[in-house]
């Protein structure tokens, strides 16, 4: 049983709530929602300002919090040293690791962000004091009504919390492109969904988002690897980069072929002087695990791969996309 309590918490202030008006009311529909997540992921963010916390709750283990960090912020919105050391007084564990650094467990043990973990059995009243004092009284939010919420399960469907009683942020309609369907997209964005949250869940990067080519960047083992949903064929693709700067003459080549034909869910691609390891899962239906395995098949096979084709592991790192 995930044991949780919405009752206060002994010997824990609640003037520095009260106090401000408007947040005591927040902070009980806050500790009530919490009490009521199973599985599933809520930010609540400022309209006007990158400030947020979130919450992936995990039935019958607890919940890993996050706020933000200056990993996170640009130049002119970065946490002054007084805010910096404000969320470690209010209980805050400091950022253990870079957004591009990879997390070493899954679920993750640390964060870029600034977390605090829950474990079962918890208080709800005591993550929602913290996220409460955090919101107003480090990130300078004057109120509650300046907020708003956006929530999901682990396949990724949109979660609707009337009972926290703030406003939840409209989601971006998609573009149909010229004579196709509305309809026909909806799968497809749903997939998009689904692969976010789980990317997300795999990597700990909370704030992971789709860049201009339809990618999510995350690390695989110690190299640069991405994801990318597809609609036709439904599939989602993960790949690696091995090694770049490559010239590929017959032996290697031929190599290549042979190595291909051993792996039994992998695939190497040469393409423009770099080695790709890229693994396609079926999308019909989506299974989050099934991009767990994948990662980490993948990053276990790259060493492997290297050494069968007596390359130098030169992959390692950020280097440049080039598979499509």
């Amino acid at each position: 049983m995930d044991k949780r309590s919405v009752t206060e918490i002994p010997g824990t202030p609640a003037a520095a709530v009260e106090g401000l008006a408007g947040w005591a009311a927040f902070e009980r529909d806050l500790a009530a929602t919490l009490n009521v997540l199973k599985d599933e992921i809520l930010v609540i963010s400022s309209r006007a300002k990158n400030r947020y916390v979130q919450f992936n709750a995990r039935h019958g283990q607890g919940i890993f919090a996050e706020t933000v960090s200056n990993a996170y912020l640009g130049p002119d919105e970065r946490l002054d040293e007084a805010q910096v050391e404000a969320l470690v007084a209010l209980g805050w564990c400091a950022p253990t690791r870079l957004p591009d650094e990879p997390s070493p467990t899954r679920p993750p043990r640390g964060s870029p962000n600034f977390f605090r973990e829950f474990p079962t059995p918890f208080s709800c009243a005591d993550v929602a004091r913290l996220a409460t004092r955090t919101l107003a009284e480090v990130h300078g939010i004057s109120s509650s009504e300046e907020l708003e919420y956006t929530a999901f399960d682990d396949p990724g469907h949109p979660v609707t919390l009337p009972g926290l009683h703030v406003a939840r942020a409209a989601a971006p309609a998609p573009s149909p492109k010229r004579g196709t369907q509305r309809r026909g997209l909806a799968p497809f964005v749903r997939l998009r969904a689904q692969v976010l949250a789980a990317a997300r869940n795999v990597s700990g990067f909370g704030e992971l988002e789709y860049d201009k080519d339809g990618d999510l960047s995350i690390p695989v083992g110690g190299r640069a690897g991405w994801l990318r949903p597809y609609k036709s064929p439904f599939m989602v693709r993960v790949h690696t980069c091995l090694a770049s700067g490559v010239v590929a003459d017959e032996d290697l080549l031929g190599e290549i072929h042979e190595a291909n034909t051993r792996l039994s869910l992998a695939r190497i691609i040469y393409t423009r002087g770099s080695l790709f390891l890229s693994v396609d899962i079926p999308a019909a239906p989506f299974n989050p695990e099934h991009l767990f395995q994948a990662v980490t098949a993948l990053a276990n096979l790259a060493d492997e791969v290297l050494n069968d084709l007596k390359l130098p592991a030169a992959g390692r790192g950020i280097a440049e996309r080039t598979v499509n």
